[in-house]
């Protein structure tokens, strides 16, 4: 059974309490680093934007990539799917 606890995330200099178990703690960590490490880049980029307008920006630039790989992971299973199916009327043969 997962032991469930408050964990702390700061980001923007402010505090997150997010409730997760001790093995999603780790991944957590690195997701708020990651987000921290864009939005640091975000303010370099944009210095006039505030807080809310840095992070929708960061959230923005971290989706695209997301995106872009489950396509990518769409086009590689339909690649797959159609070999097997090659290769399945083949041995058929």
């Amino acid at each position: 059974m997962k032991e469930t606890g408050v964990r702390v995330l700061k980001i923007l200099g402010r505090d997150y309490s997010v409730r997760a178990s001790a093995s999603e703690e780790a991944v957590l960590q690195q997701a708020a680093a990651l987000l921290q490490q864009r939005v640091n880049e975000n303010q370099q980029r944009f210095p006039a934007a505030g807080s809310q307008e840095l992070l929708v920006l960061t959230a923005l630039n971290l989706c695209v990539p997301l995106l872009e790989q489950g396509e990518q992971l769409r086009a590689v299973q339909e690649r797959l799917a159609a070999s097997v199916e090659l290769i399945s009327r083949q041995l058929r043969v």
